[in-house]
């Protein structure tokens, strides 16, 4: 669905930062934050994830003594990152870039993208660009390991209380204002609205053009294929080794550059 934004209208702002950093603090795990440390427990070189964020997986990979890089095309999400790092006496080797751009080839043992990250990319052209990259950036034998979020239809309105967060006497809403699914495009976005009170008035406001893409599973595997990726296995809902079901809210592609 064309909104009228370019591909820069998704990016996380300062407002929209400080709503994840609250919400979903350095040291939360969706049973996500296990799964890339056991499955990654035996890299020695370099690993790199791209849309870094705030670094909610970067950090426990980095205390459990690997070598990671990141980076993301939020500015206000690196600057978080960086004071997140900091505060654990970690250095944050991270950097503006995105995944259909960011060309360092053969430095990486391994690739990670967690948490649905690879489906804020605009299209499907730009997520073969974006494989086609990451295959070039691993070191033969290296590991691109990426959520997928499987296809979600729903464009029922939300239920219960408006999510929010304190950040001390400031309160910081999240609404989702309209969301429209697209199955041609395989594209759901979503209008978010982020708002800040202080005292019962509105002190600034921040609007995020939410838009992902979904994959079938056969879809995404030819899609490794055509990058050139090869031993392609698939994890559902975080179990290593255990095959997708419909009931799983994420699966896990690990592929291998030959």
């Amino acid at each position: 669905m064309h909104t009228g934004f370019d591909d820069t209208a998704w990016r996380y702002g300062p407002l929209a930062t400080l709503f994840y950093e609250l919400d979903k603090p350095v040291g939360t795990s969706f049973g996500d934050v296990e799964f890339y440390a056991d499955l990654l427990r035996n890299v020695t070189g370099t690993v790199l994830e791209p849309a870094v964020g705030t670094g909610r997986i970067l950090i426990p990979l980095l205390e459990q003594g690997l070598t990671v890089r990141g980076y993301d095309t939020s500015a206000a999400m690196l600057e978080q990152c960086r004071v997140n790092c900091a505060r654990r006496g970690l250095e944050a080797d991270v950097f503006e870039g995105d995944m259909t751009t960011h060309r360092d080839p053969g430095a990486f043992e391994a690739i990670v993208i967690p948490t649905g990250s690879f489906a804020l990319l605009p299209d499907r052209d730009s997520a073969r660009t974006a494989l086609a990259a990451l295959h070039g950036n691993l070191a033969p034998g290296g590991r691109l390991i990426v959520d997928v979020e499987p296809p979600a239809l729903s464009t029922a309105p939300d239920t219960g209380p408006v999510p929010h967060q304190w950040n001390g006497g400031e309160l910081v809403t999240l609404t989702n204002w309209r969301t429209h699914v697209d199955p041609v495009a395989q594209r759901t976005t979503s209008w978010v609205r982020y708002e800040s009170w202080k005292d019962g008035a509105l002190t600034r406001t921040e609007l995020q053009i939410f838009s992902l893409l979904w994959f079938g599973l056969g879809e995404f595997t030819a899609l490794l294929h055509e990058a050139g990726f090869g031993d392609v296995a698939v994890h559902g809902g975080y179990r290593a080794g255990s095959a997708p079901t419909a009931t799983d809210e994420v699966w896990t592609f690990e592929a291998t550059r030959a």
